[in-house]
C-alpha cells in the first residue's frame, strides 16, 4: 500500500521534473530570441557602414582611399580610416555570429574574409590598416583574422 507522504513525494518529484522541462524550454527560446536580437544588431553594423557610400563624395574617397592611402588629405585618411575601423568591427560581428547562429562556423568566417579582402586587401586599405595598427590596433585576435583574411587574397 502506498502511503499518503509516499504519493505526496511522487506529485512534488513529478513537480519538479515538469518545472525542469519548463525552463528548459524558456532558456531555449530565450537563445533563439538573442540570436535573431545578435543577428539583428549584426545587420545594422552592416548598414551603418554601408550607407556611408551613399554619399557620392565620400564614396570618392573611399574609392580615392584604396587605389592610394598616402594621397588623401589628412581629413580624408581620418574619413577612410574610420570607415575601415568600422567594416572591422562590423565584420568583427560575423566571426562571433559564427558561434552562434545555426549555419556552420565556415559560412560566417568566409563572409568575414570576403569583407574584409575587400576593405583591406587593396592598396590603400592595407596601408591604412600598417597605420592602424602602429597607433591603435585592434584586440589582437581581431588582428590575427583580419591578417589571415588578406594574406588569402595574395
Amino acid at each position: 500500500m502506498i502511503s499518503i507522504g509516499d504519493m505526496a513525494q511522487l506529485v512534488a518529484a513529478i513537480g519538479v521534473i515538469l518545472s525542469m522541462l519548463n525552463v528548459a524550454r524558456q532558456i531555449k527560446n530565450n537563445t533563439k530570441q538573442a540570436i535573431l536580437t545578435n543577428w539583428g544588431v549584426l545587420s545594422e553594423r552592416y548598414m551603418s557602414v554601408y550607407r556611408q557610400g551613399a554619399n557620392l563624395e565620400f564614396a570618392d574617397v573611399i574609392v580615392r582611399g584604396h587605389e592610394n592611402y598616402d594621397e588623401l588629405t589628412n581629413s580624408e585618411k581620418i574619413a577612410f580610416g574610420f570607415f575601415l575601423e568600422n567594416a572591422c568591427i562590423a565584420n568583427e560581428g560575423a566571426l562571433v555570429m559564427s558561434k552562434d547562429v545555426h549555419r556552420d562556423d565556415d559560412s560566417m568566417v568566409e563572409l568575414f574574409n570576403r569583407h574584409i579582402r575587400w576593405h583591406i586587401g587593396s592598396k590603400g586599405g592595407r596601408r591604412w590598416f600598417e597605420e592602424f595598427e602602429r597607433q591603435r590596433a585592434f584586440p589582437s585576435d581581431l588582428s590575427k583574422a583580419i591578417h589571415l583574411a588578406i594574406a588569402s587574397s595574395d
